[in-house]
């Protein structure tokens, strides 16, 4: 970091070639998405992102997107003691303390909120009296002026200032001392340690404190501090800590506005016009009151702030026409355009070819002019006009004024044969280069990284690298000497190189190694030299998050989850429901210097094999030219997954600083482990029913059949011994031994006349369909419960069941009798349709009647 700015600081200072046109500012402004271009105060967060308040919003740059924080007059806390320009100190990596005059306010970029009620957060975190200014030292700690006493955020310290003179503007901290910065211009210095004044130093006498009494900045300096004063006048003063002496630097009549100081103590002050920078330890200064932009316009405008980034570009805010950024890496190629070709403004100038005399002019063919180019004087750049017969025969020939060494085949737009032996051909569309070892010839198109697919001339140059015009840029072609991989390194407008197309051919190297790449309307140079390129210094940021293409705020409710509990670049895990899993998800490298020069490499751990890798410029790809970095996954299974993404610039020197994004999707309810637990105790619950229920069921049937066998055995016992009783009596005639006997006999004799008598009636009626209970109970002149109460007594059998498997005895006889068929028997023992008789026999005794006869001969 320090290296880049004493580069930048360097640059600005070689006053023997440096003048206001040497740098050039690119605006940033309303157009951009600034919200608005009145710009008040600029700092960088921690994660690389970009800070400016304006008079309405504070504005959060990603380097591409503005984020507005919006506030109304209930955020703003009155400061009695503070009359000075805006301030933002950063306390941590989230929390912003706001200062302007006579205002305090504070946002949490955790939750892009201001916070309501100040008065109240100071009364909950101990400040019972009133806040009069706040203060933030060299350390990042914050100090609170309240009740005439300096008392620390965390309240382990506290200074009574009651015996100061002046009022408090600002402080510092070095070591364990504390100084504060009155309106008066002098500075006491505390130790923090014993809490005690150690000495008390003026910058000015008393007379002089109306000239800079209304504002203070103070920057740390390496032995001392950096002071800004302004009242009627302006003064730059430092502080030697060492010394405990002032030296005044710069005295002006007008305000100076915002200072900054690089570690090697050059300041640079924006002010109502322009900027000063100033090498302190060498008393040099220079004045810089206008300022270029980018499209060849003066600035004049009053500067209100300065600020350097981690990259080295260097910020500008103004008072009312937005941003200025500087980078001297930014425009690595010289672009002389048609001001500098004096011709008909009505006709394109074309720039064909390129030579070079030995006195190191370089001679350009603009078809029917020639114009000389001095490299030495491109700080002052000129061009000459020149007579085609004043030049050597040599440069004619070189300048090929009639374009004949350009006759190329009518698909080829330009061609040459490098150190290797591969042939580079350019197209209308795209690139082709043969490898006449393996005869394979691979086709490359902006999917592959070209800047165009329009190829216009192609160079190799003296350490074999290969350069491409196209219409639409430059591309470097570096080949990796092992893989033989073809990586393109892109370059366009903002790089300096030319807005319209280059022409075919025109590429030339000279002998120093500087490249000319000629075009319409003008032409581009590049000393090689200017390549440098630094890594890029954060980690890629996590911006936004897309559901279903919807963009996805913090803390509002989606599909009745909250998604995001906080912004964006806080958030380090995300949870999400099985049915939200079409997500994009958007990086920003923060590169400022060149956004549409960043690479991203990016793996979705669990889904993505390896790193994908994606850059700007192409076709169909996942990144636009504003450098941010779009990932899509749709229809995601429920999971664990991790996004990482790392990025680089143009040189992909990858940084290995990779971002991680925990991503977790629930499974739906019935595919959690609980869900499939339950799902396994019912579905085992149900076997064991359905197998209980069948066991069950098989066995009662096997009792009930059992039981009947038991009981039709009983009937038969009971009409046999009847028979043989009866037999008995007749033969003998004698009348039984005892009453018990008697008794037990003319039971069982009337049971079995009773049965006797109801199975008779029963076959008296087999063929009657509707013969029934009541006519049953009828026939045997008894009431149907008697009849039902006597065949559950004898034979636990309803008076219809005992109908039924009378029927059914007498169908299973005529079956194994085999003269009638099924129809015959179902009208003969009185069924209403084979299928009821069919349907019953099978219950009786386990087959169907079809089946009867056979399984009744295979048993015996």
């Amino acid at each position: 970091m320090k290296q880049i700015i004493k580069a930048i600081i360097i640059f600005l200072l070689a006053n023997s070639v440096t003048k206001a046109q040497d740098f050039v500012f690119s605006p940033l402004n309303v157009l951009q998405g600034l919200s608005d271009n009145q710009i008040r105060y600029i700092i960088q967060l921690p994660d690389g992102r970009m800070v400016f308040k304006t008079i309405g919003n504070i504005n959060i740059y990603d380097g591409a997107h503005f984020k507005y924080i919006h506030q109304n007059l209930q955020h703003t806390l009155p400061l009695k003691n503070y009359d000075g320009f805006y301030r933002i100190y950063q306390a941590g990596d989230s929390a912003l303390w706001i200062k302007d005059s006579h205002k305090l306010m504070y946002v949490d970029l955790r939750s892009e909120k201001y916070l309501p009620d100040l008065e109240s957060y100071f009364k909950k975190i101990g400040f019972k009296t009133p806040v009069e200014d706040i203060f933030m030292d060299s350390d990042r700690h914050l100090w609170i002026l309240t009740g005439g006493k300096l008392v620390s955020k965390d309240q382990t310290q506290s200074l009574d200032l009651s015996a100061n003179e002046g009022a408090l503007q600002d402080l510092a901290s070095k070591k364990n001392n504390l100084y504060l910065f009155y309106n008066t211009g002098t500075v006491v210095c505390y130790d923090l340690k014993t809490k005690t004044k150690r000495y008390s130093r003026a910058a000015y006498p008393a007379a002089q404190q109306g000239m800079f009494k209304n504002t203070s900045l103070v920057v740390t300096g390496k032995n001392g501090f950096y002071q800004l004063r302004n009242g009627s006048m302006g003064g730059f003063f430092f502080f030697d800590t060492e010394k405990h002496i002032w030296k005044k630097i710069l005295e002006t009549p007008y305000t100076l506005n915002t200072l900054v100081v690089d570690p090697y103590g050059t300041a640079l002050i924006s002010c109502p016009n322009g900027i000063w920078i100033i090498d302190c330890p060498n008393d040099k200064k220079r004045y810089l009151p206008a300022l270029k932009k980018t499209d060849g316009s003066t600035l004049n405008t009053e500067i209100s702030t300065i600020f350097y980034d981690k990259q080295g570009g260097l910020w500008l805010g103004t008072l009312n026409q937005g941003l200025l950024y500087y980078h001297p890496s930014r425009y690595m190629f010289t672009h002389i355009g048609r001001s500098y070709l004096q011709q008909s403004p009505s006709k394109d100038i074309i720039v064909k070819s390129f030579a070079e005399d030995q006195s190191g002019n370089i001679y350009l063919n603009c078809e029917s002019k020639i114009y000389r180019y001095h490299p030495a004087t491109k700080s002052n750049i000129s061009l000459q006009l020149v007579e085609i017969s004043s030049i050597d025969p040599k440069i004619r020939q070189k300048l090929d004024l009639n374009g004949s060494s350009k006759n190329y085949s009518s698909n080829h737009t330009a061609l040459i044969t490098d150190i290797r032996g591969w042939r580079w051909m350019g197209t209308a569309d795209g690139l082709k280069v043969l490898d006449p070892k393996t005869n394979k010839e691979r086709t490359f198109y902006t999917s592959d990284g070209l800047s165009n697919n329009f190829i216009h001339a192609i160079l190799e140059d003296r350490d074999h690298n290969i350069w491409i015009t196209t219409s639409y840029g430059i591309n470097k072609v570096q080949v990796d000497p092992i893989s033989k991989k073809i990586h393109f390194t892109n370059f366009n407008s903002e790089d300096g190189t030319l807005e319209g197309e280059y022409a075919d051919g025109a590429a030339f190297e000279s002998r120093n190694g500087t490249l000319y790449f000629g075009g319409i309307n003008g032409f581009s140079v590049l000393e090689q030299n200017r390549l440098t390129s630094k890594k890029i210094p954060f980690r890629p940021l996590f911006t936004n998050l897309f559901l279903r293409g919807e963009k996805i705020e913090p803390r509002n409710i989606y599909d009745g989850r909250i998604i995001l509990t906080k912004s964006a670049p806080y958030t380090k895990r995300i949870e999400l429901s099985y049915n939200q899993n079409f997500l994009s998800f958007e990086f920003s490298a923060l590169n400022y210097q060149n956004s549409s020069q960043t690479y991203y490499r990016y793996q979705l751990e669990g889904i993505d094999p390896d790193w994908r890798e994606t850059s700007g410029k192409r076709e169909n790809n996942n990144m636009a030219s504003n450098g941010i970095l779009d990932i899509s996954y749709t229809n995601l299974p429920p999971g664990n997954y991790k996004l990482r993404v790392m990025a680089s610039n143009n040189n992909r020197d990858w940084n290995e600083q990779v971002s991680s994004l925990v991503l977790i999707i629930h499974a739906p309810w019935w595919k959690t482990t609980l869900a499939y637990s339950l799902f396994t105790v019912f579905f085992i619950t149900v076997v064991f029913a359905i197998i209980y229920g069948y066991i069950r069921s098989t066995r009662q049937k096997l009792e009930r059949i059992h039981k009947e066998d038991i009981l039709l055995l009983r009937i038969r016992n009971l009409i046999e011994q009847q028979n043989m009783l009866q037999a008995e009596k007749e033969r003998e005639q004698l009348p039984t031994n005892t009453s018990s006997t008697a008794y037990n006999n003319n039971q069982n004799q009337a049971e079995s006349a009773f049965l006797a008598r109801a199975m008779t009636q029963v076959e008296k009626n087999l063929n009657v369909s509707d013969y029934s209970v009541e006519q049953l109970s009828h026939d045997l002149h008894m009431d149907r419960t008697g009849l039902y109460r006597k065949l559950i007594m004898l034979l636990d059998k309803s008076p219809s069941l005992f109908i039924r498997n009378i029927r059914l005895d007498k169908a299973a006889v005529l079956i194994l009798e085999g003269e009638l068929n099924i129809s015959e028997i179902t009208e003969r023992v009185g069924f209403s349709s084979p299928s009821y008789l069919s349907k019953c026999f099978q219950e009786r005794y386990g087959c169907r009647p079809s089946e009867y006869a056979a399984k009744t001969k295979k048993s015996t």
